[in-house]
């Protein structure tokens, strides 16, 4: 039987996640959009929704086994992984390619030219699909073999390897570790293909994020615009249009096709040229700022310098939970687990609003940290979330990050908070089938990833000690590195 009250928390939820993906695309899209590409600020809020309930989807599996809720859980994993890849390989793709390939003489050309690109991307992704599943399509699940004799013929039991060895009444004579070879769904090799790939980005931008955040917040604080009087704001002024002049001359070297550019000189200078053109446009709303407003209003500097006082703790809290709880074996204590559970017990909103608090921030890292490695290595172009100015183009990929990194994300909650979510049918199809599945259980079973993602972690945390401050990648010489 379903439970009602379970039942009415997943539709509030759902509400209150929809309006908060639609209230960010409206305070931070820019006005060039406004009244205009409908289709693209859908796709935008379906796909923050989408991320924000794959996140959320761990505690209700818990919620379910808790109250008995009656709700399909299994099912449900795989109706939102699979409406997730739909999202990263058609939909996504699909109108990124459609939004920049905009012609105002050819709405033809337009249309043409995104279909195009997404026929090729279903084509790779399918083949790629396709044969991985039809050769590698199984998983090699660890098991504990018991034979043992009793007053019955001998009978073979088959318990998982991480069962104890003890048999109760009956006399246990011999015991090996074998592996159980079962096929896997096409859902579900589309859920560990989606979560393998996911894993490369997620582990570089969250790495990198986890200290990048909290140290750019506060910097922000640090570094926020003081009251500047008339004769320091007309200076100011002249020095960035200066900047605006030289970045002019850049761009018409650069030409108007700079950004189809293929080649890796062609595409780190456009990127390079993004990066000066952002820093630019920061530090002349930075100098308004400083004049017309008298700094700004102080609370939201407060704001800021506390979020990264909370991103602090957050990292610190992450850190020690995955050395703890991941990398020792066997876990000397739960951790996070443990508040999660004590949380629930108390209310069970309380424990799945914390875990949401710890989820959560891993994507506010993801963006963050793909933002940070596009400002210093030019390899990506950025793409920044700024209120009130943000393309299309911008969300649309933020949005598919967030969307591919999601899978993972789910994955890592689920593999740090084990003994929270014990039981689920998550545990069944991310710690059991794609866990061990044959080629990529490699990386799943020795944590290949996760000490990747710290190590990436550390190495950030050194490199931006030493070099603390983002720089124009175009300086005063009038070129670019």
């Amino acid at each position: 039987m379903v439970n009602v009250f379970l039942i009415v928390v997943m539709a509030v939820m759902i509400f209150l996640i929809l309006v908060a993906s639609f209230y960010t695309l409206v305070h931070y899209q820019s006005e060039e959009d406004d009244n205009t590409a409908y289709a693209p600020k859908i796709v935008v809020v379906f796909g923050l929704t989408l991320t924000a309930l794959i996140i959320m989807m761990l505690p209700l599996d818990v919620a379910n086994r808790s109250s008995n809720g009656g709700i399909p859980m299994s099912l449900l994993w795989l109706i939102m992984y699979i409406t997730m890849a739909v999202m990263i390989v058609i939909v996504v793709p699909f109108t990124m390619f459609y939004y920049e390939a905009y012609d105002p003489e050819s709405r033809n050309w337009q249309i043409w030219t995104a279909f195009k690109y997404e026929v090729c991307t279903i084509i790779i992704c399918g083949l790629t699909l396709g044969i991985l599943w039809a050769f590698v399509g199984f998983a090699e699940v660890p098991l504990d073999v018991f034979w043992q004799n009793g007053t019955y013929s001998e009978t073979e039991l088959l318990l998982p390897a991480t069962a104890s060895n003890d048999c109760g009444p009956l006399c246990v004579s011999t015991h090996e570790e074998t592996n159980l070879r079962i096929s896997v769904t096409l859902a579900v090799y589309i859920v560990a293909l989606l979560a393998f790939v996911g894993w490369f980005l997620f582990t570089i931008f969250t790495g990198v994020g986890l200290v990048a955040l909290p140290m750019d917040l506060i910097q922000e604080y640090a570094r926020r615009p003081q009251p500047l009087d008339l004769e320091e704001y007309a200076k100011q002024r002249m020095l960035l249009n200066e900047r605006a002049t030289q970045l002019q001359q850049v761009a018409a070297k650069l030409g108007p096709s700079a950004h189809r550019k293929k080649d890796t000189r062609g595409r780190r200078q456009y990127n390079q040229f993004k990066q000066a053109v952002f820093f630019l446009e920061k530090d002349w709303k930075k100098v308004k700022t400083a004049y017309k407003e008298r700094g700004g209003n102080p609370l939201v500097w407060m704001a800021q310098a506390l979020g990264g006082l909370l991103g602090i703790g957050l990292s610190i809290t992450w850190y020690v939970h995955i050395v703890v709880y991941t990398f020792l074996s066997p876990p000397p204590t739960t951790c996070l687990n443990y508040a999660f559970e004590q949380l629930d017990n108390v209310f069970p909103l309380f424990g799945t609003s914390l875990y949401a608090l710890f989820a959560f921030y891993l994507l506010f890292c993801v963006v963050k940290g793909c933002m940070k490695v596009g400002m210093r290595f030019f390899c990506i172009p950025i793409h920044p979330m700024r209120i009130g100015e943000t393309m299309m183009n911008s969300f649309l990929f933020n949005v598919w990050l967030l969307l591919l990194c999601a899978v993972a994300c789910v994955q890592f909650c689920f593999q740090s908070f084990q003994a929270y979510a014990q039981l689920t049918d998550a545990e069944m199809l991310l710690g059991v089938q794609v866990r061990n599945l044959q080629g990529l259980s490699v990386f799943f079973r020795n944590n290949i990833f996760i000490y990747t993602m710290f190590g990436v972690s550390m190495i950030s945390l050194l490199y931006l000690c030493i070099f603390p401050h983002d720089k124009p990648a175009i300086d005063d010489d009038d070129d670019i590195n």
